[in-house]
Formats: structure tokens, C-alpha cells, sequence
């Protein structure tokens, strides 16, 4: 039985973590959309799951119960769409080599 070859695996340890410092910095550069109520409430978020735009139509501000739902409506279906670019974005970084859903866990993305 041959020896592994050590030397190779760190070359590909540290190979993979440059390819994850690059899929991070990617991450931040993705926006994904999500709304409610027809578009009445629109979010935007970047692939690291962060919120970076929220447009409320003021004709619907006086509903403040419906409001609050629609946001909460808008935002969840952002992080949804974000947490699947991530993971898209992921599998091709790791070209099947690592489970994308364990390395999303690992950055906290799409809990």
C-alpha cells in the first residue's frame, strides 16, 4: 500500500481555501430580489444574505399590519433566492468536491 502523498494534499487544502476566499468576495457581488403584494414591497440582498434595499410603496404605509407582513414576505423571499445563488455559486467553485450545504452552514448562509 503507497503512502499518501502529504505534499499533494496540503497543495489542495490550500487550493480550496483560496477558491472559498474567491467565492466569498463573489458572494458580496450577487443581488437577489424578493417581493410581496404585487411589488408593493421589494427587497434586495447580496449573496452573504445581507440586506441591502428595501423599496415600500407609500400608498400602503397607512396599513401598518400589512406593511410588516409584506416586508417580512419581501425580505424572507430574498434570502431564499440569495441562499440559492450562493449554493449555485458554491458547487461550481466546488466542482463537486465538497458538499456545497456543508459549506454553506460554514458561512451561515441560508439557515
Amino acid at each position: 500500500m503507497s503512502m499518501p502523498n502529504f505534499s499533494d494534499m496540503m497543495k489542495q487544502l490550500k487550493e480550496a481555501g483560496e477558491k472559498m476566499q474567491d467565492v466569498q468576495k463573489q458572494l458580496e457581488k450577487l443581488i437577489a430580489d424578493g417581493e410581496a403584494g404585487g411589488g408593493m414591497v421589494r427587497a434586495k440582498v447580496n449573496g452573504r444574505q445581507k440586506l441591502l434595499e428595501l423599496h415600500i410603496d407609500p400608498e400602503i404605509m397607512d396599513d401598518v399590519d400589512m406593511v410588516q407582513d409584506l416586508v417580512v414576505a419581501a425580505v424572507n423571499n430574498a434570502l431564499e433566492a440569495s441562499a440559492q445563488l450562493a449554493q449555485n455559486e458554491i458547487s461550481k467553485a466546488a466542482g463537486g468536491m465538497i458538499n456545497p450545504a456543508d459549506i454553506m452552514k460554514n458561512l451561515n448562509l441560508g439557515q
